[in-house]
């Protein structure tokens, strides 16, 4: 079984629930202090606390962890232009299917039949596109991704070409391609 977010999003979710905590003990202290019932923040930090065992419990045993590679911090920014309509969905489709099926799989699950020779395997795509902004995405595609066998595509696809695969990919962890 694998949770359909990451470690580091359970983790992320760890540290917000960790200030709910602290915040809820400081209630608990002040009220304390001030001579008022106190019982019911203490309670509320022990639960929130509780829940943040949980949450690391899950994201230790099993959470997928999907290690973010480098990018640059202007690439988190760039918006994909293609437009996001079924033409272009469908495009990417092709495009995806022509070229990186192969290893990722026909829905991106990292199950594609040159997978199972890949050190790292390939990502499920389907976990891994929503956690990011389109701008990385488009950067690991152009790029390649270093310690992995992804190859930069920039050089065999066209910008376009890149970004209508992005579209196709969106659409597919959404739920909205095939």
């Amino acid at each position: 079984m694998t949770l359909p977010i990451s470690r580091q999003g359970l983790e992320q979710i760890a540290i917000v629930l960790a200030v709910g905590a602290a915040l809820f003990a400081i209630f608990a202290v002040v009220s304390w202090r001030r001579g008022r019932d106190w019982r019911r923040f203490a309670q509320s930090a022990g639960f929130i606390g509780a829940l943040i065992l949980v949450d690391l419990g899950l994201a230790y045993t099993v959470a997928p962890n999907i290690p973010t590679p480098p990018v640059p911090f202007f690439v988190r920014f760039l918006q994909n232009p293609t437009p996001n309509d079924p033409a272009t969905v469908a495009a990417g489709r092709a495009l995806y299917q022509a070229n990186c099926a192969i290893c990722h799989g026909p829905k991106g699950l990292g199950d594609g039949p040159a997978a199972f020779t890949l050190q790292p395997r390939p990502f499920n795509l389907q976990v891994h596109v929503p956690q990011h902004a389109p701008g990385e995405l488009f950067y690991w595609i152009s790029e390649g991704v270093v310690s992995t066998p992804m190859p930069p595509w920039k050089d065999k696809l066209t910008e376009t070409e890149r970004w209508e695969i992005i579209r196709y990919l969106q659409a597919l962890a959404a739920g909205q391609a095939s």
